[in-house]
């Protein structure tokens, strides 16, 4: 096992972004109980945060929540290291308020931090200390280095679970045994086989925060022992350019119809709607497997679903999308 730099890890901080937002905005119900600790949680959607009142950081997601009877804006935001430009303090009030002003609601405001150097300063309050003017806004700080993996993956938490590497292992179990346990648990889990490899490979990315690539190879391939899209990548091409240049450089998953679906669901994720048939119609027209690559890399980096539709020579008139 390796643990990399941190500059390493800066340079790559989209991808771990990236990930990180889509297993939330999948699984938000995962992810309220896990930072609220309650199960009294219906989650009522997950926020768009395009809109310039309320835009943030790439991996904050915004979820809207009744817990506990009451109406709840749950933040979180994920941090791969620590706010160097901006103390995280002063980041949280402004996403805070900007929030408060949109939305009307109580804010529960959470920051995850993934690297396990990360958040050990963070005081997890922001304070104004001047008569007639204070201010304190509090948060909670989540360092998933500081958290007993074990529990996570016990309770089978399919948005959690390719997080738990990053957590600690059972007391006198080695860092390289816990990857094999997670990933073990990762591939039992209840996931669409067409799903299975882009979820293998979001725990491999988000362990490469302090895995080395050959050892997350070899874990996977011996964990796994079947024939799968993600097998195949690793055998044929590896996660390396994954996780050294990022989920945008593209993650091979062997099939057209898989690629196609992948691309689908990133859209449906990231701008809350559904029923893409003119959409997935399009990209089966597409012939090639480094076409849809691309699509699939674009789909995760267009600011908007209007681009994405010119890219395929649709319009929002034709697409016939609804909102979820």
């Amino acid at each position: 096992m390796l643990q990399k730099s941190e500059q390493s890890a800066s340079n790559t901080q989209q991808q771990y972004d990236t990930v990180s937002k889509l297993l939330i905005h999948q699984n938000p119900e995962d992810w309220l109980w896990f930072c609220l600790g309650t199960s009294g949680i219906e989650v009522i959607g997950v926020l768009e945060t395009e809109q310039p009142t309320v835009k943030s950081n790439r991996a904050d997601s915004f979820v809207h929540a009744n817990v506990l009877g009451k109406e709840v804006i749950v933040h979180l935001e994920v941090q791969t290291h620590d706010s160097t430009q901006v103390p995280m303090p002063r980041r949280i009030a402004g996403y805070v308020g900007r929030g408060i002003e949109f939305f009307g609601l109580p804010i529960y405001s959470h920051v995850i931090y993934l690297h396990p150097e990360a958040g050990k300063t963070d005081p997890g309050e922001y304070v104004q200390e001047m008569p007639g003017y204070e201010i304190r806004i509090r948060y909670k700080v989540i360092r998933l280095s500081d958290l007993e993996g074990e529990a996570f993956l016990e309770a089978r938490l399919k948005g959690l679970i390719p997080f738990t590497p990053l957590m600690k292992p059972p007391a006198g179990m080695s860092r390289d045994s816990w990857l094999r346990e997670c990933v073990q648990v990762a591939d039992s889990v209840s996931v669409d086989t067409s799903a299975r490899a882009d979820y293998l490979t979001d725990l491999a990315i988000l362990s490469g925060l302090i895995f080395d690539f050959e050892t997350i190879r070899d874990t996977i391939l011996e964990a796994t022992m079947q024939e799968s899209s993600v097998i195949q990548h690793f055998l044929q091409q590896g996660i390396e350019q994954g996780i050294e240049q990022g989920i945008e450089q593209g993650i091979e998953q062997g099939t057209r119809e898989s690629l196609i679906e992948g691309i689908v669901e990133n859209l449906e994720v990231r701008f809350q709607v559904r029923n893409l048939q003119a959409v997935k119609s399009a990209l089966e027209r597409i012939e090639t497997l480094q076409g849809l690559k691309q699509l699939r890399r674009a789909s995760i980096q267009t600011p908007n679903l209007n681009a994405f539709l010119q890219t395929l020579g649709l319009n929002s008139d034709t697409n016939g999308t609804e909102s979820n």
